[in-house]
């Protein structure tokens, strides 16, 4: 009886043991799961805001022009500006032609405020909101010339002068270095037009 007894101390002795060794494990593995984490965000937001400093003090010369209609304005848009404010080397000005200014001038939520609202839900950064505030503009124009809104002010404003710009479509997420790469080829193929594409953003949503 006394050595069953024994056996069975022993036993639980054991069971004991082994759960407080998976419990330690487990405590282990959070925390080091959870310094990793920690460590890793901390090193994700720095990276960011190195480059986003990177970008401001790397801009360009060059005006980034596009139009863009109520249906596109509060969902595709906004997709579009972000990826616009986020390349590697930000362009001095981005425009956005409205026309005609007696139809747009209708409805009250085609604003630099609405659409800054809207950048909000996707990037409620300081910095996106700083470069916005810096960067973005809308312009209304009297003549409806529809898609060809995007470029023809602009070239009528800068006909006779040296402007570098950019033409770019309202429902495109561009690439980080999209403006980079067409600004260093526009260098080395002066007298050019240089064309690239973004990805097609004709399922953006803002939740």
């Amino acid at each position: 009886m006394i050595k069953y007894l024994l056996r069975s101390f022993n036993r639980r002795s054991v069971l004991k043991r082994s759960r407080l060794r998976i419990l330690y494990r487990l405590f282990t593995n959070i925390s080091i799961i959870f310094t990793v984490a920690s460590i890793t965000i901390s090193f994700s937001y720095t990276i960011f805001i190195l480059q986003s400093t990177f970008s401001e003090s790397h801009s360009s010369d060059i005006i980034i022009s596009l139009t863009s209609i109520p249906e596109r304005f509060h969902y595709e848009l906004p997709y579009t500006i972000h990826s616009l404010l986020s390349q590697s080397q930000l362009p001095k000005e981005i425009r956005i032609y409205l026309s005609p200014t007696s139809v747009i001038s209708q409805y009250r939520n085609l604003t630099l405020s609405h659409l800054k609202k809207y950048l909000h839900n996707l990037d409620s950064s300081e910095t996106a909101a700083r470069l916005f505030d810096k960067l973005v503009q809308i312009r209304l124009e009297k003549e409806d010339y529809g898609p060809a809104t995007k470029f023809i002010p602009i070239i009528k404003e800068f006909y006779s002068k040296s402007q570098p710009i950019m033409i770019c479509d309202d429902d495109q997420y561009y690439h980080r270095y999209t403006l980079a790469t067409l600004n260093e080829y526009s260098s080395e193929y002066r007298n050019s037009i240089i064309g690239l594409r973004g990805w097609r953003g004709k399922n953006f949503y803002l939740l």
